[in-house]
């Protein structure tokens, strides 16, 4: 029978393991272990050694006490995951050099598979990966838009937008605000190459570009950014490729936008929206440009602007009988928990807001660990409380609050 602490251990990896996008095969692959001994790990058939522990870890780019460890422990500290930033600015500052015919793409399929993978990566919040892996991958993309020609060429065009987004991913985590600006432009350039995808994936850049001037409370500017988005929908219908997820995704945006500044009409109008557009879209979409749109999307927006509008009990009530789908993107369900702690933070509820806090950095730790308004609902924990909590100081003392 295994212990209680190999069976952690084992639903540690498997967990830290789908939250990088790793296949068994692939973990075992870049740990350079047995696949089958990772499987006899991960079911908790075998005792895992510390050697293999580490290997995992450094495939995962984890600290290996992560996987051991059911208390918080950070995935890479902030130094090094700002180390990585050199390379990944060089990428987005390189893209007027002409290719380099040194490097060999690989097939269209198998790029929309690396595309893909790396967005899930993203999705997961898992910046380190981002950043280790991503300049390469933008080389190779930027390779195939310049020397593959007709429809080949068109769609890797759209794929090297996909994955300039995820230099913003990065940026806007690390707090590297022109970094991110780097990325979206870049994310527009290759967009406007992308044939019949062009409308929606610009349209989804200006959505991104909403989010960055959301956290500086620019509103004017959001709401610029947001019109932007939909002028470039005009003229679109269900048949262009995106379109309708944008247009839903730009809704919820400006739901966001007006809860901040207490426009309820406005926030009514725009999350009405946002649902015809889901129930017409239909769930199953999350992966059109990572956004998660969809009905549950909906739900979770009508969370979120309760919180920015300063109704923490209509909050916790458009949230009751929530359920994510499967595979529904980590990052959007760790958003969640923030917001569902800040709105139990207002309520006074400090142990409900903690356990919130706690279900955020289990599903998406690194976004948990640096995101702000995880930083100051837990500061505002710390100086409310009258006893101290070990369980509140273990956990600011992991976001280093």
């Amino acid at each position: 029978m295994p212990d209680e602490k190999d069976i952690g251990i084992a639903k540690r990896i498997a967990v830290h393991r789908l939250a990088a996008g790793y296949s068994q095969q692939e973990l075992a692959a870049a740990a350079n272990v047995s696949y089958s001994l990772l499987t006899k790990v991960e079911t908790a058939n075998r005792q895992p050694t510390p050697a293999f522990i580490a290997a995992c870890a450094r495939a995962l780019l984890i600290d290996p006490q992560a996987l051991t460890s059911a208390s918080y422990i950070g995935q890479m500290d902030a130094a090094a995951l700002l180390a990585l930033a050199g390379p990944l600015r060089s990428a987005l500052d390189l893209y007027d050099l002409p290719p380099d015919e040194t490097i060999q793409p690989r097939s269209l399929a198998t790029l929309r598979k690396a595309v893909a993978t790396a967005n899930k990566v993203g999705q997961a919040a898992n910046y380190g990966r981002i950043a280790t892996r991503l300049p390469a991958l933008l080389a190779e993309l930027h390779t195939a838009a310049h020397l593959w020609t007709g429809r080949d060429q068109v769609e890797v065009w759209g794929l090297l937008a996909e994955a300039y987004r995820l230099g913003h991913t990065y940026a806007i985590a690390m707090r590297m605000p022109d970094l991110s600006a780097v990325a979206l432009t870049r994310m527009d350039w290759a967009a406007a190459q992308a044939g019949d995808r062009a409308p929606g994936l610009r349209a989804a850049r200006e959505y991104l570009r909403v989010t960055a001037y959301l956290r500086e409370k620019d509103y004017a500017a959001c709401e610029r950014l947001n019109a932007s988005g939909v002028r470039y929908l005009d003229g679109t219908d269900e048949r262009t490729p995106g379109a309708l997820v944008a247009r839903g995704q730009l809704h919820l945006g400006a739901s966001v936008i007006a809860a901040r500044q207490h426009d309820d009409s406005a926030t009514k109008h725009h999350l009405t929206e946002a649902q015809r557009i889901a129930e017409q879209v239909g769930e199953g979409h999350w992966q059109q440009f990572w956004f998660g749109f969809g009905a549950t999307n909906v739900q979770v927006h009508r969370t979120m602007t309760a919180v920015e509008a300063g109704e923490p009990e209509k909050a916790v009530k458009a949230a009751k009988n929530l359920h994510f789908p499967r595979g529904w993107l980590p990052s959007r369900i760790g958003h969640h928990h923030i917001d569902m702690a800040r709105a139990k933070a207002s309520m006074g509820q400090h142990l409900g807001a903690l356990e919130e806090l706690e279900r955020a950095a289990e599903v998406a730790p690194e976004q948990a660990r640096r995101h702000p308004l995880v930083r100051e609902t837990v500061f505002g924990l710390v100086s409310a409380e009258k006893k101290r909590s070990e369980r509140l100081a273990r956990y600011a003392a992991w976001i280093n609050v």
